[in-house]
């Protein structure tokens, strides 16, 4: 029997287009935008320091010893100028069902956002406090395995350094935590004396516990480490499922990265595929478009010098070779009075849109300039904590 009657079952189309994952941005919500003001023109803004002083005995009849004053000059430059480009032609406007115009142009101020708030987060890394299980009573420089147990007092003692380094209490503090840490504070927090509601996420805003405002973001830095061990080619390394493999000659297959002479050039020419650097072609071959964006989207970078890999939230790197090791994750919480990282905006999210010559084409610019700088102020007002992930 040969009956098909497929000819006349019609595929449909649904009303809508799909909705990609957001995350919460809280950049806004704990940046200091003073200097915006000021940036009207101009790429650089200067705000000098002065050394401290130190309180010495006075003896009746003698001389006082005078102190040096130094300035020390400190800069935000606008150097962060970003874009996202497309073109949408006007055969497809016409027999499209979508709007994909706005449906695109909000994905792509979406990214440009999301991008800002990465760079924000990794600022953690200037804080002048820190803190590890050590000071919880754990091994000292290890990663806090954080637990209803021991969350309390993780995040009191965070506060308690960062008071005793002289940070004003005169604004609720700002904690911004990995969503796996805000699932652990919640969990705290309901069998404890809080109420769950009072951590519902609303703009990336979680509640407050023990006296901080928390913010939940999927772009707290994450770090781990790599190392190998005498790497051979065909071994593999995949980094937020991008996949890059060792070759003793490079070839032309994407991803492909020079093993070279030892461990420390096959580390550094992987350093170089991963952050998109200078030696594509020569030292690794280029991933495909969609694997770089893979990449970019979760700000991923590889030290070369240390072999610690960094990237914007919780990301899966794995290997199947025994020659290399990744090292356990670990997330960088961030506890700090707010306006410890200034952010400048000095264009603000803008879209553009020319039609193309010679073309029924509309092409379309979404762009931002920026600037983020923690001054020295700012990093004695901020306290970074590692948390296991």
């Amino acid at each position: 029997m040969v009956q098909n009657l497929d000819a006349f079952i019609p595929e449909l189309w649904s009303r809508r287009i799909q909705y990609l994952t957001r995350n919460a941005l809280v950049a806004t919500q704990i940046c200091s935008f003073e200097e915006q003001p000021d940036l009207k023109y101009g790429d650089r803004i200067h705000r000098p320091y002065p050394n401290d002083l130190v309180v010495n005995d006075y003896v009746k009849y003698t001389d006082t010893t005078q102190q040096d004053l130094i300035g020390t000059d400190e800069y935000l430059d606008i150097d962060q100028s970003k874009e996202i480009s497309f073109a949408i032609d006007e055969v497809d406007w016409i027999q499209m069902k979508y709007d994909l115009e706005n449906s695109y142009v909000e994905r792509a101020a979406y990214r440009l956002a999301n991008d800002i708030d990465g760079k924000v987060l990794s600022e953690v890394s200037n804080a002048v406090v820190s803190m590890d299980a050590g000071d919880i009573g754990g091994t000292a420089g290890q990663a806090i395995s954080l637990s209803t147990s021991n969350c309390l007092n993780a995040v009191m003692t965070a506060g308690a350094k960062l008071t005793a380094n002289g940070c004003e209490m005169d604004k609720t503090w700002a904690l911004v935590v990995s969503p796996k840490m805000a699932s652990v504070i919640a969990q705290t927090v309901a069998q404890d004396w809080f109420s769950l509601a009072d951590l519902a996420l609303k703009n990336g805003y979680a509640g407050n516990f023990a006296w901080y405002k928390v913010y939940s973001s999927n772009n707290v830095p994450h770090s781990r480490t790599i190392s190998f061990s005498s790497v051979v080619a065909t071994d593999e390394i995949t980094v937020a499922g991008v996949k890059f493999t060792f070759v003793a000659s490079i070839g032309s297959t994407a991803g492909n990265v020079l093993k070279g002479a030892n461990d420390a050039a096959a580390l550094a020419n992987l350093a170089a595929a991963i952050n998109g650097a200078s030696g594509a072609g020569t030292t690794y071959v280029e991933v495909s478009a969609s694997d770089r964006a893979k990449l970019k989207n979760v700000r991923a970078n590889l030290d070369a010098s240390t072999g610690v890999l960094t990237t914007s939230g919780d990301v899966l790197v794995s290997t199947p070779d025994t020659t290399i090791t990744v090292g356990a994750e670990e997330a960088t919480a961030l506890l700090c009075r707010p306006g410890a990282i200034d952010l400048v905006m000095q264009q603000n999210i803008d879209v553009r849109k020319n039609p193309l010559p010679k073309q029924k084409a509309d092409y379309y610019i979404i762009s931002c300039l920026y600037g983020v700088k923690t001054f020295q102020e700012g990093k004695e007002r901020m306290v970074k904590i590692k948390i296991a992930a």
